[in-house]
């Protein structure tokens, strides 16, 4: 008779290393404290906890952070950060041409988040990417522009630098780009009960990018989520911040005394409203453009 133990015993140690992979994928997958595992498919974003020093304490919205002290502790889905309020880094850019007039762009009536509202260029960092990198990227996907030289920036101290481009007619641009502020911001957004109680937790780059050129003379192609765009001075764009803040009071504080008179226990900053989405990301753009009259005027 032959005996059927040795083909068991190959079974049981099949299943123990098939046990052992799945744990070890699960463990190489799986943000500390996050309440799913994550996958290979969709962006994923670089996790972070601050440091000690601001254990217990609640971060003020806008306040600088040197990203050196951040602590690493895994990688997440963006719709798992933004579910769970996991602190990850993104970039906004503000696109400026050789006249000095700042681009604009009008988000598609179709997407999710932020329908029909204007903003910069913006960019989540992804596993491995270093700052440059990500801004190269967002101009690259934004402006239809293509990257051609990836490791040969001159970079500075201040962590300014110059990106090669090409163009759509195969013109060849220099993009000078540098830091609008000394440290990125900590950008904090709490959506409320009408967004699943959703926490955009960021520290946030404002970098200005410099076109060599107007923007007349340099052939762009925007992306696909774009439904307009335009091009205005500074002076234009603090008028146009300034104008939005006054519209947007009134809604802000009606929208606040509903969800109090509910007695809503989550925190909420506010609904979608004004020309910016909202008054969040409208103080973050503000902060900006104070940090770019200094640089430009």
């Amino acid at each position: 008779m032959i005996s059927i133990w040795p083909h068991r015993s190959y079974g049981v140690v099949i299943l123990l290393l098939l046990g052992c992979f799945l744990n070890y994928s699960y463990f190489f997958w799986h943000v500390d404290d996050a309440s799913t595992v994550t996958t290979k498919e969709g962006e994923l974003l670089p996790i972070y906890s601050f440091p000690p020093i601001y254990a217990g304490k609640e971060i003020p919205h806008l306040t600088p952070v040197d990203p050196s002290t951040l602590i690493p502790i895994g990688v997440d889905p963006i719709d798992e950060a933004h579910r769970h309020g996991y602190l990850h880094i993104g970039h906004c850019l503000f696109i400026m041409d050789a006249s000095g007039l700042l681009l604009f762009l009008k988000r598609s009536p179709d997407v999710v988040t932020c329908p029909s509202t204007w903003s910069i260029l913006g960019e989540h960092s992804n596993v491995g990417e270093k700052a440059q990198d990500t801004v190269s990227r967002g101009i690259e996907e934004e402006l239809g522009l293509q990257h051609i030289i990836r490791h040969e920036a001159h970079e500075t101290k201040d962590s300014s630098f110059t990106a090669a481009f090409q163009t759509i007619d195969k013109d060849t641009i220099y993009v000078g780009i540098q830091n609008v502020t000394q440290y990125p911001l900590y950008y904090i957004r709490h959506y409320g009960p009408r967004l699943d109680n959703r926490i955009d937790s960021q520290l946030t780059y404002l970098w200005l990018a410099r076109l060599p050129k107007r923007h007349d003379e340099i052939q762009i192609k925007l992306d696909d989520e774009v439904a307009d765009h335009k091009w205005i001075s500074l002076e234009e764009f603090s008028d146009w911040v300034e104008a939005d803040a006054r519209g947007d009071i009134k809604t802000y504080e009606e929208e606040m005394n509903i969800l109090q008179q509910h007695h809503e226990r989550q925190k909420d900053d506010g609904p979608p409203s004004g020309d910016f989405c909202h008054h969040t990301i409208r103080s973050l753009y503000a902060k900006g453009l104070d940090n770019l009259k200094k640089l430009i005027l």
